[in-house]
């Protein structure tokens, strides 16, 4: 077989076509990545190509997101030694960012700006003067030179630029710098707290808050330097973005913030914001590590309130430290249910019945005690009806609901509860929940082991005379009507696994087969060289089980209207 050319040679033979992308694209196997961006840095250095020529930037914008992904590492890698004018090096830094979008990974070139202007101080001296000039360019990268160079002199100089988006670099450029001197960080929060006062804009606003946030992470908790007296205005303006901005701040600052702060800030956020979704999903990504920082009954009051602004309706995997946080502790749980139901709106309903489904916590069990438990009698019977409405396909849950009710509520709404534990509950299903009730029967409270006691006995009576029935020829469902449900079923089924394919991880990344019977899979795999290699792998049974409820079948109209009337009602104002 006739051996390539060495890869240099195919990488400056294919610029001189104008291919030089395209190639890196089609070779990227023949040489390890780490090496790459040194290779094109060499050849760009010595003359044989260009990677900032204009040719190679717009092919660059006309590759397909995954194509690019494949060369950003390497071009991203020969940046900070590149020997070229500063104009070009942005230009190159732009188009890649840009590019990028607003993937996580996208500002990898402008760390690789701030180790070429580390490196080319001239340069990067020169790419500041222009910004002060108002060049578009230079100023959209003046902060990564300015952290290059490590002049809060420059950045400070920034400030007094009299056009306020100079100025606003100025304030980012600070918050990235490495300031150990504790005057020169309250000076920067001084000028962070005129800015907000002076309202020069909202640019320039959000600017100083987040590097007010920044250096109050490198101050850490014990110096909150001007904190509260920031915050206050910011909260009380409520400009814009700024609020949503403070959610991500907990994310991304949560040591720079007091735990009062941190307070004032949740508080904030269960008001009006500008931006429900991003404040939602900012707020998730905080409790990540710092739920403990944070006061639960606030949280949950953030979350009351935003989720039923959202356009959507939300699952819980959106909020997944939220859900998390809320089930490592049978307290948390029960405060969430309490308070959600009580309040009996649809959205946040309907996304706990959404938690019980999720995670494995089909039969999740929630005990709500008497401090938790709403005191009026009528806020505890509607809890009641809410639980059955929303909770219904998650008897378990639902019936450990109940049972809180009927052993810490009011003598009505423990009437209410037990009555609905039997009908609809027990007359529906006979199988995990009555093998939860027979085990609370044993329960130490009185309450609870003689309403069971009832409700089991009742039940017994009821199957009973459902089994004298079961051979009467009237109550037999006729032909026609069998085979009308057998349709519906394999039509459900059908739509059930189409959307469980549709929504499987694996089932992008493999290809899918449908095996009628047998015990094992067999297989060919195509090794190097195009050997073929046999693999056999045996099958592993899988069963599931899900219990039909009675009433659907037995009463499908009144049982619906049940349901939607329990989902649906209100509270009568008070």
């Amino acid at each position: 077989m006739k051996s390539l050319p060495p890869i240099h040679k195919l990488l400056e033979d294919a610029d001189r076509r104008g291919e030089l992308i395209p190639c890196l694209l089609s070779h990227e196997s023949r040489i390890h990545r780490q090496e790459y961006g040194s290779l094109l840095c060499q050849l760009h250095n010595s003359g044989k190509i260009s990677l900032v020529s204009d040719n190679n930037l717009a092919a660059i914008e006309l590759l397909a997101q995954n194509d690019f992904w494949s060369v950003i590492h390497s071009l991203d890698q020969a940046i900070p030694e590149l020997e070229c004018s500063y104009r070009d090096v942005l230009r190159l830094v732009h188009t890649l960012v840009s590019k990028a979008g607003s993937d996580g990974a996208a500002g990898m070139p402008n760390v690789s700006l701030v180790k070429w202007c580390k490196a080319n101080p001239e340069k990067a001296q020169l790419i500041f003067e222009e910004a002060k000039s108002l060049d578009t360019l230079c100023l959209s990268h003046c902060v990564f030179a300015i952290q290059g160079l490590g002049s809060t002199k420059l950045a400070f100089e920034l400030l007094e630029h009299p056009d306020k988006g100079v100025a606003a670099v100025g304030l980012c450029a600070l918050g990235r710098l490495d300031i150990d001197e504790e005057a020169v960080a309250k000076r920067v929060i001084d000028e962070c707290c005129r800015a907000v006062e002076m309202d020069y804009g909202q640019d320039f606003r959000s600017s100083a808050i987040e590097t007010a946030f920044k250096i109050w992470e490198k101050l850490g908790p014990s110096e909150p330097y001007r904190q509260n007296e920031l915050l206050e205005a910011v909260i009380n303006a409520n400009e814009g973005d700024e609020l949503v901005q403070m959610s991500a701040a907990l994310f991304y600052y949560p040591k720079g913030l007091a735990a009062e702060s941190i307070d004032r800030i949740l508080v904030a956020l269960a008001g009006e914001v500008s931006n429900p979704q991003a404040t939602v999903h900012w707020l998730d990504h905080a409790l990540h590590s710092n739920e403990q920082n944070f006061d639960l009954d606030k949280v949950i009051d953030i979350f009351t309130t935003q989720i039923p602004k959202l356009e959507d309706s939300i699952k819980p995997n959106y909020l997944y430290n939220f859900c998390q946080w809320i089930w490592r502790d049978s307290g948390n749980s029960a405060q969430l249910f309490s308070r959600w139901l009580t309040k009996g709106q649809f959205e946040l309903c309907e996304f706990l019945a959404s938690m019980v489904g999720e995670s494995g916590k089909k039969n999740a069990i929630i005990d709500i005690p008497r401090a938790i438990l709403p005191n009026e009698l009528a806020d505890q019977i509607f809890m009641a009806r809410k639980c059955v409405g929303f909770l219904w396909f998650h008897e378990v849950t639902a019936a450990s609901i109940l049972l809180s009710i009927v052993k810490n509520g009011k003598k009505g709404a423990r009437e209410e509860a037990e009555k609905l534990l039997y009908d609809p509950l027990l007359l529906s299903y006979s199988g995990n929940l009555r093998d939860f009730l027979e085990e609370q029967a044993k329960n130490p409270s009185r309450r609870i082991s003689d309403g069971i006691g009832r409700l089991i006995k009742h039940h017994d009576a009821y199957l009973a005379g459902l089994q004298q029935t079961e051979h009467l020829v009237e109550f037999l469902p006729t032909i026609a009507q069998r085979r009308a449900a057998a349709m519906k079923d394999r039509e459900r089924n059908k739509g059930i696994q189409e959307q469980a394919h549709k929504n499987s991880i694996l089932s992008q990344l493999v290809s899918r087969q449908t095996l009628l019977y047998g015990k094992k899979t067999f297989s060919v795999i195509h090794g190097e060289g195009g050997k073929k290699i046999p693999s056999i792998m045996p099958l592993s049974e899988f069963s599931y089980s899900a219990e039909l409820p009675r009433l659907s079948v037995i009463d499908p109209v009144g049982f619906n209207e049940m349901l939607m009337v329990f989902r649906i009602e209100q509270k009568v104002s008070r």
